[in-house]
């Protein structure tokens, strides 16, 4: 006599959850070998583990139900080797993917050490590699809402989906800066990370740039703007770029005004 077990025993046998094996019964993918009309009770025979094992396989590689459901209608070598193929083509797709986050968070992570561990209000030279940035052309003042500008640079670049996108900076003209009109910035940028999808619309310039870094936000930038100006009169110093101001840490990190470090730099050269 056949052996039957239950949704419950069958489910134990394979650490399937029952709710699962009802699924995979209403979509008829594995149906009971008999169904009890009293009670409406399922049960199974050992010709269904094998297939039972396949389909767990299968879902153990993310394959969805209906393509698991067309290879049982086709039961043919190539259809299964054709729908493998194509899940190896999506786990590398996810692998890549991954590998991007964890790229973009190792970038955060040196980030956020990088400006906890920075010297405050220390003017300094630095070489600095070229910089990859998605720039939007619009004017943007300290006390306008800079969310909607945001928005609107990852929409019109198709950046929207991003995870852990770059970080946003503002920027002042060359000419802005000469004039000392620090309350006006120029322009939005986006500066990629490693990881991150997306074209550039242009780059941060190489070479020798004047940096600080300060407790602050925009709205206390203004004299770091001006010692900066100074710094350059002394020591012969030609601005040869805009500047860029980029919060490191602000409110989207720490609700701890304190801890607020903002980074101003621009590109120079000796006269």
């Amino acid at each position: 006599m056949e052996q039957l077990f239950t949704i419950g025993q069958l489910s134990k046998l394979f650490n399937i959850k029952v709710p699962t094996l009802r699924y995979y019964d209403e979509v008829g993918l594995l149906k009971p070998a008999k169904i009890n009309n009293k009670t409406h009770y399922r049960y199974y025979s050992t010709q269904q583990f094998e297939r039972l094992n396949v389909i767990t396989y299968l879902r153990a590689l993310d394959l969805p139900i209906d393509a698991i459901k067309q290879f049982f209608d086709a039961r043919d070598i190539n259809k299964l080797e054709a729908m493998l193929r194509e899940q190896k083509l999506q786990v590398q797709k996810q692998i890549t993917a991954l590998e991007n986050i964890d790229r973009r968070i190792d970038a955060r992570i040196n980030q956020v050490e990088d400006a906890v561990n920075s010297i405050w209000d220390k003017i300094e030279i630095v070489d600095l590699p070229a910089i990859p940035v998605v720039y939007l052309d619009e004017d943007y003042r300290p006390n306008d809402d800079i969310e909607l500008p945001i928005v609107t640079l990852r929409k019109r670049f198709g950046l929207d989906k991003n995870i852990f996108l770059g970080k946003i900076a503002l920027a002042v003209s060359k000419e802005n800066l000469l004039r000392e009109q620090f309350d006006s910035y120029n322009g939005l940028l986006l500066i990629l990370e490693p990881g991150d999808s997306g074209d550039a619309t242009g780059t941060l310039s190489a070479g020798k740039h004047i940096r600080l870094r300060f407790h602050g936000t925009h709205d206390t930038a203004a004299i770091q703007y001006q010692k900066l100006l100074q710094y350059c009169q002394k020591h012969n110093f030609e601005i040869s770029g805009p500047a860029i101001e980029t919060a490191l840490i602000d409110y989207g990190i720490t609700d701890d005004f304190d801890k607020y470090v903002t980074e101003i730099k621009f590109p120079i050269k000796d006269n």
